[in-house]
Parts: structure tokens; C-alpha cells; sequence
């Protein structure tokens, strides 16, 4: 579950973490209703069509296989009572599915059209029937029951037709298409074109724009109306009986408008809108032209699908975007939305600690931010802390005299100390390092609260966090920099586990500030990137890994003997943590986008994979067995079962 950067009401299909997403951008979403739950179907560039509980998040069913190209167009309807779904795209064939068992309905139909790129649902006869935007420049009228073309195809565009709707327009069923530079209407018992093409939208390129997204709705006083917008184009809002513009939506055309939708919320006709390279969506009233919500969905890129449904009473926007991620979002109206708080750019450490006895974590970014969260509800505790003046690269965080203390470093070589209850400074930067900090580890046994920092000056540095002082002399690195290191405790003493070059470690006392004896062999080779450590019935753990192809395994060492006692699977990994949870050791690894936990007594995966939309980045594991993962911008928190 999200528990600190998603926007209240929030939920994500499928839930973070899980494997059953789409592999590919989702441009078709439609939404319906399934056994009395409300569910999205979506389409995908996977070749796939998925349906999404939309209480839960949860995959309803299996994928849809069967398509051999991008699913670009998606439908729902009811055949004999049967409520079916239709889907379409780059492979030029329409397959229809039963929408509770996704088994195919009636052979695909091929409509020689090129690529398929919308649908709408409409009456013909006494018939339902399908209207298609095709790639060849017609849309095509088909049977939905016996997949036959009930018309010859209807023509007129000279571009794709990109976006088709449908609609009642004097009693009669009308189809509305959207290409070139136009929108048209036609009448769907002649195939006869409704008046003349709708040409208000301004151009504000060199080139001539598309037209291609399109909705229809009906303003407070009845009158239906066609919504259309594309490519460098003002979103014109169409009188659909005259053709003639009602209004201009004030949408910024800097970017493509990659979809609109349209809804009713509160008796309130309204307009969607989202655009090309940002990740909000945009809600505009139909009536007064005006901006009355903006949304955030929390999309690692751009939104390219949106469409509206209602849960358990709620107005709520189904959205969907180029990386395959879709959220579901509260639709309010016409009161200011929740823009999520989270960092600006990357997130790059994180740690977990107890802030006046609530958990709490501390994540640094490329944003040059430090940021706290409360580990249970996801609000952020305090104010950015902000003093970094690049971005920050390690966090670590102690007791000093009862007060919870966050301990930062970053690009800029800067180590500060932060006071997480007052959310300020707790003391003067530390500013002996002259290189990038590349990891920080800290230790208050026995009441003497220590950092220790690691830098590419091949320096490490202890410092006492009550005074800001350095304790004895910086130890020089072996002439090369530590890139990661942890603190734990070794025969009850505080010490530091250095990784060193050849994917092994040295071990430094805290206290006497030296290296002590502990060390593995060999010395040669690539360095450790990551270290772990953690103490189970007295024995201190470690894990290491490092970038050298002829050994990729992580591997768990015995820390008194330096002895290797194991490793974890046969990957490099990028991110990497461990803990004792109820007394049994484990490891978290991330390897690109998936993260998994490990036993470090059996060394085998105690936990399923997590599946995450973008590369990991940074993972912490608490003594309660949360899992916390960080991932572009965003945190998500997990509960780990007990061990088996």
C-alpha cells in the first residue's frame, strides 16, 4: 500500500508491489460494473486487455491474450445479457470477451482498416451496434452480435480517425468522429454526414494539428455538445446540433492534449482533461469555461488515458499513463485538490527511525531535501529540511539525549545534523570532507551518540553528534574511497563495517576509532557498492555486493570470522538493507524494479517479489518488519510476514 506520497482516496492498479501490471503503456480505460463491484478494463501496448477491482486494485481474472499488436481501443456492452468486452488495435483485428471469464466471444473480426484506434456503443435499427476509428481514414459500423459491417464505410476525414463518440441528436443516433483538423457528425441509419464539419479549433504550431481525442456531453440546459482537443490545439467545446462553438476551454496548447473525457459530478457537467508531459489532470466546468479541480494521480510520467466510474457512492477518475501505471483518484470538484507532498526529483537514501515514539522515514533526494514521513499514515512530520546544496546521498539517524536525530550528507560534501521533532537544524554543518559523502552510519551505545562518514576525499571521518567534533584522526581509505558501509555491534562493541575493494569488508571499533583485526582476504578486484549488517543471537551478519561480472552474488558473511556463510541469488543489486525480525535475520534486495526479501540463515527468498513501475533506488527493512522502498520520487511501505 502507499502510506506517505499518494493523494488521500488514492489507489494504484494493481497495488504497489504487485506483479500483475501492465508491462507496456495503457491508453484504453473504460470503466463498468461486474457482479455489482466496480471494475476498469484497460488495453495495453503489452498486447493485453486486464479488468482492475476498483475497491481494491486487485486483477480481476487473468489477462485477455489473444491480440498481436498494441491494444489501443476498448469498449464495454451487453451481447444477450452477457456484459462483454470489446478491444482493438495495431494487430487491425476487433476481439469481443466475456467480461467475468475473459473468454473470446464469436471469432475476431478483421477489419482490413489498419490500426483500430477508438470505439462507441450505439443503436442502429434496433441493433447494437459498434462504431470504429480506423487508421485508414474511415470509421467503420459493425454488428456487435454477428461482427458484420451493417454499412459501407464512412468517409470524409483525411487523416486517421483518431476518436469516435456517439450520441442521441433529434431523437436519432449519431456518430461523431475526430481527425485532420475537424470533427463531424454522422447519421448512423445513412451513413450521411449531419451538417457541415466543425473547424473552430486554433492552431498554435507551424504544422497543422490533429484532432484527436473527442467526448460528448450535455450542458445544463440540454444541449448536447461535442468536447475535442489534440495535438497543439485549443480544446473547443462544439455546439453538437449546429456545429458551431459554444466556448474555448483556456487549456495551455504548449503541450498535445492526449485525452479528454467528460462527466457529471453534483448535477455539474465537466470536463477532463490531461496533457502531454505533465501528470495532473485538469477539471474544467462545462458551463462556465471554468477551471473548477485540478487532480494528481501520481503517474511516474504523463497521463494518457482517463475516464470517470463511481465507487461505493464516490465520483472517482480511472487514469492511466505511458509507463503502464494506472490510479484510481477521488474526483472533487470545485474545491482545491491535495497537491501530493513528495520530493522534486529522485529519492537517493532513506532510513527509518522513532520521532517522540511514532516511526518515522527519513528520505534525502535529488532535490537537495531531507523529508520525514510518519511511517503509518504517510504525512510528512515537518517541514523540507533543506541546507544541502546538492543532492543528498546518505541518511542515517540516532538518539542524541533523547532527541531523534536524522544525520545527512550529499553531493555538496556537507554532513549535517538534524533535529526531527523540531524539524530544524540540531548544530553547525560538519565540513571536513571536501569530496561527495558516499555513506553515513550512526551509533549511541552506551549513551555516546556517534556518526561515522564515508566520502570521495577516501576519507572517513567519526564525529561526536552531541558536540560536532571530530574524534581522533580520519582514516584514509586504502587510498580508494568506501562506497557504503554499516554500523552494528560486534561482541557488544559498536563498530563499522567498511566494504572494501574485491567484495569483501574491514571492520573499524567505534569507540577506539581504529580498524580492527577483522578483515576478509584479498583485496583486489571491484568495490563493494552496498553493505548491510545486523546481530541475531549474538552473531553479527553482513551483506555485501559489487559490480565485478565474474562474481555477482551477494554474499553474507560471518563478521567475527570474515568468513563467507552464504549468498543471495546470482544479480547484481542496487539497493540493499537488513534487520532482525522477531529474532530472524533477513536481507531486502532491489534488483532494478523488483525487490525481494531474503533469510540470511537459509539464504533462501522468504518473501514474493515486489514489482514497482520505476528502478529502485533506496530500501530500508524495520525491526517490525516493514519494508520500505523508494522508487523515483515516491515511498511505499509493505509488512513483511513472519519468517517460515
Amino acid at each position: 500500500m502507499w502510506t506517505s506520497l499518494a493523494p488521500k482516496g488514492g489507489l494504484c492498479c494493481p497495488p504497489v508491489g504487485s506483479a500483475d501490471g501492465h508491462t507496456s503503456w495503457v491508453m484504453a480505460v473504460t470503466t463498468t460494473v461486474l457482479d455489482g463491484r466496480p471494475v476498469a478494463v484497460t488495453g495495453s501496448g503489452d498486447h493485453t486487455v486486464r479488468v482492475w477491482d476498483l475497491r481494491t486494485g486487485g486483477l480481476v481474472g487473468a489477462p485477455f491474450a489473444g491480440h498481436t499488436n498494441e491494444v489501443r481501443a476498448i469498449t464495454v456492452s451487453d451481447l444477450d445479457d452477457v456484459p462483454i468486452v470489446i478491444s482493438g488495435g495495431s494487430d487491425d483485428t476487433v476481439r469481443r470477451w466475456e467480461l467475468a471469464s475473459g473468454r473470446p466471444v464469436g471469432e475476431p473480426i478483421e477489419l482490413r482498416a489498419d490500426t483500430i484506434w477508438d470505439f462507441a456503443i450505439a443503436e442502429r435499427q434496433g441493433r447494437r451496434v459498434v462504431v470504429t476509428g480506423c487508421h485508414d481514414m474511415t470509421a467503420r459500423v459493425w454488428d456487435l452480435a454477428t461482427g458484420q459491417e451493417v454499412m459501407t464505410p464512412i468517409r470524409g476525414h483525411t487523416g486517421p480517425v483518431y476518436a469516435v463518440a456517439t450520441a442521441m441528436l433529434d431523437g436519432r443516433w449519431v456518430a461523431v468522429t475526430a481527425g485532420d483538423q475537424t470533427v463531424r457528425v454522422w447519421d448512423l441509419d445513412t451513413g450521411e454526414p449531419v451538417g457541415s464539419p466543425f473547424t473552430g479549433h486554433a492552431d498554435h504550431t507551424d504544422h497543422p494539428g490533429q484532432v484527436s481525442t473527442l467526448a460528448v456531453a450535455e450542458l445544463a440546459d440540454g444541449r448536447p455538445v461535442a468536447v475535442s482537443s489534440g495535438y497543439h490545439l485549443t480544446t473547443l467545446v462544439s455546439d453538437l446540433a449546429t456545429g458551431l462553438p459554444v466556448t474555448d476551454l483556456p487549456v495551455a496548447v504548449d503541450w498535445n492534449t492526449d485525452r479528454v473525457s467528460t462527466a457529471v459530478v453534483h448535477g455539474r457537467p465537466v470536463a477532463l482533461v490531461c496533457h502531454g508531459e505533465t501528470p495532473t489532470i485538469q477539471v474544467w466546468d462545462l458551463t462556465t469555461a471554468e477551471l473548477v479541480g485540478e487532480l494528481f494521480p501520481q503517474h511516474p510520467r504523463n497521463v494518457i488515458g482517463v475516464t470517470t466510474a463511481t465507487v461505493d457512492g464516490r465520483p472517482v477518475v480511472v487514469s492511466t499513463c505511458d509507463q503502464g501505471t494506472i490510479r484510481v483518484s477521488e474526483l472533487v470538484v470545485g474545491e482545491p485538490a491535495d497537491k501530493p507532498v513528495r520530493h522534486g526529483a529522485e529519492i537517493r537514501a532513506v532510513t527509518t527511525t522513532s520521532v517522540a515514539g511514532r516511526p518515522v522515514v527519513v528520505t534525502g533526494g535529488d532535490d537537495e531535501t531531507v523529508r520525514v514521513w510518519d511511517l503509518s499514515t504517510g504525512d510528512q512530520v515537518c517541514v523540507p529540511l533543506t541546507g544541502h546544496t546538492g543532492a543528498v546521498t546518505a541518511v542515517a539517524a540516532t538518539n542524541v539525549d533523547g532527541q531523534a536525530v536524522a544525520v545527512t550528507g550529499g553531493a555538496d560534501g556537507i554532513v549535517h545534523r538534524w533535529d526531527l521533532e523540531l524539524g530544524k537544524p540540531a548544530g553547525a554543518p560538519l565540513t571536513a570532507h571536501h569530496r561527495p559523502i558516499t555513506s553515513i552510519g550512526t551509533d549511541d551505545t552506551e549513551g555516546q551518540p556517534r556518526a561515522i562518514t564515508a566520502g570521495d576525499d577516501k576519507k572517513i571521518r567519526l564525529w561526536d553528534l552531541r558536540t560536532g567534533e571530530e574524534a581522533g584522526k580520519p582514516r584514509a581509505s586504502d587510498h580508494r574511497w568506501v562506497h557504503d558501509l554499516a554500523t552494528t555491534t560486534l561482541d557488544g562493541r559498536p563498530v563499522a563495517v567498511l566494504g572494501r575493494w574485491g567484495g569483501g569488508f574491514k571492520v573499524r571499533d567505534l569507540v577506539t576509532n581504529r580498524d580492527t583485526s577483522v578483515q576478509t582476504t584479498g583485496g583486489n578486484g571491484k568495490p563493494v557498492r552496498l553493505v548491510a549488517a545486523t546481530v541475531a543471537a549474538g552473531r553479527c551478519l553482513a551483506v555485501t555486493t559489487y559490480d565485478d561480472w565474474r562474481d555477482v552474488q551477494a554474499k553474507v558473511w560471518d563478521v567475527a570470522t570474515a568468513q563467507q556463510i552464504g549468498h543471495l541469488g546470482r544479480q547484481h543489486l542496487d539497493a540493499l538493507a537488513a534487520a532482525t525480525v522477531d529474532g530472524h535475520p533477513v536481507a531486502v534486495v532491489a534488483i532494478r524494479r523488483t525487490v525481494s526479501a531474503y533469510s540470511l540463515v537459509t539464504f533462501d527468498k522468504i518473501s514474493p517479489d515486489l514489482e514497482f513501475p520505476e528502478q529502485v533506488s533506496a530500501v530500508d527493512v524495520t525491526a517490525d518488519g516493514r519494508i520500505v522502498v523508494c522508487f523515483d520520487r515516491d515511498v511505499a511501505v509493505f509488512t513483511a510476514g513472519p519468517a517460515s
